[in-house]
């Protein structure tokens, strides 16, 4: 029943917890008291000020009846490694000088995950980016994967354009 929010990296564990909370209609005031924990010290669980240690985390298992032994401490560390991995994919990113701001009007250039958002950011760019733009995608990305990725795509708003541009810079 809790495994599934073991797979839930980008979700801290306080608001794991926060969700089983209120799913059990159970109050953190009543956690508490359950634990016999001061009401503050489950506040900045939740809110993540305070990191979940193995004794808490065992705790609360116990009265929330979950049977995975250290499961928040584990959510904690998922997340951890999901925010580091994050990080580290936000510090590459091909040449933003290449690219306008125009060309990713709904969002902030400086904050695209460029690994994550790949099938976007290529799609995007060959829908409606201008040469410059192309080429700079291409060179990031590599021909291979924006040959994978565009032919993954199938047909759909901008066809052809995305086909007239793959085989301009492509093929």
């Amino acid at each position: 029943m809790y495994e599934k929010y073991l797979s839930m990296q980008s979700v801290p564990a306080g608001k794991i917890l926060e969700t089983i909370l209120k799913k059990k209609n159970i109050t953190q005031k009543e956690l508490a008291v359950m634990l016999n924990e001061y009401p503050q010290r489950i506040y900045d669980l939740i809110k993540g000020n305070r990191k979940f240690k193995v004794k808490i985390s065992l705790a609360i298992e116990k009265v929330l009846e979950i049977d995975i032994e250290g499961f928040f401490v584990k959510l904690q560390t998922n997340h951890e490694i999901y925010e580091y991995v994050t990080e580290l994919e936000l510090q590459i990113q091909p040449d933003l000088t290449k690219l306008s701001k125009a060309l990713f009007w709904d969002t902030r250039i400086e904050k695209i995950n460029w690994i994550k958002n790949k099938t976007w950011v290529i799609k995007r760019t060959f829908e409606y980016g201008n040469d410059q733009e192309i080429k700079e995608i291409i060179r990031f990305y590599g021909k291979e994967t924006i040959k994978t990725i565009l032919f993954q795509l199938g047909s759909h708003w901008n066809e052809e354009i995305r086909a007239k541009n793959y085989q301009k810079y492509i093929a």
